[in-house]
């Protein structure tokens, strides 16, 4: 068995979402001072590597606790659309080879190489997902959707007609995914996605990893 984490790291300073809180952590404890070490950590739902709730964008949409735990892990395959460029959308086309397959799986993983300019200014004209692209996989019948890029809308103008197509149908998604060029877009994974268990969680940084059976 192999493992692969997917998961960008969390530090001071990190990429966020523009307008999100900032990520601060300092110590809480120290060994100088105290019996032993502990961080204070201050982070955003939406932190990193991390998966949207319902809640996020409908006012009445669930939470992450209103879901079974085995939502957040199942058998995904990688779609790989790395030739897309700055703010294009990933049209209907780029997907339609991958559907079939997809039907027997519970994620979807768009590979476009992105994660590379993570913590640069570039990292905000990432590719994005189309609105038929997104009514196409809920019609797969998937449970979560993964990027490996900062957001399925458009980040440089105001256009939120993605996130709710995914959200209203039960289809969480998975956002800042890592190094999915470890993986082969020929095989079938095991996705784990667990978020923190907090209340009323419209969203939650989690460790994402791939698990591949020998």
């Amino acid at each position: 068995m192999k493992v692969f984490d997917l998961t960008h790291e969390i530090k001071n300073g990190m990429l966020i979402f523009p307008g999100d809180p900032d990520i601060l952590i300092q110590p809480g404890l120290t060994h100088e001072s105290d019996y032993c070490k502990v961080d204070r950590l201050g982070l955003n739902s939406h932190t990193g590597t991390h998966i949207d709730a319902p809640q996020h964008f409908l006012e009445k949409g669930k939470v992450l606790t209103d879901y079974p735990i085995d939502k957040f892990m199942g058998k995904g395959i990688l779609m790989d659309v790395s030739l897309k460029r700055e703010n294009e959308a990933i049209a209907l086309s780029d997907v339609e080879p991958y559907l079939e397959r997809l039907k027997a799986c519970d994620i979807a993983v768009f590979k476009t190489g992105w994660s590379q300019y993570f913590g640069t200014e570039r990292y905000f004209n990432h590719p994005y997902v189309c609105k038929a692209v997104a009514e196409a996989l809920v019609e797969t019948g998937i449970n979560i959707v993964g990027v490996d890029f900062l957001n399925v809308d458009p980040t440089r103008w105001e256009s939120w007609e993605v996130h709710p197509v995914f959200l209203s149908n039960d289809v969480l998604i998975v956002e800042n995914l890592a190094r999915l060029e470890t993986l082969d877009v020929s095989k079938e994974y095991t996705f784990s996605f667990f978020p923190l268990k907090t209340v009323n969680a419209d969203g939650s940084p989690i460790r994402a990893v791939a698990i591949e059976q020998n």
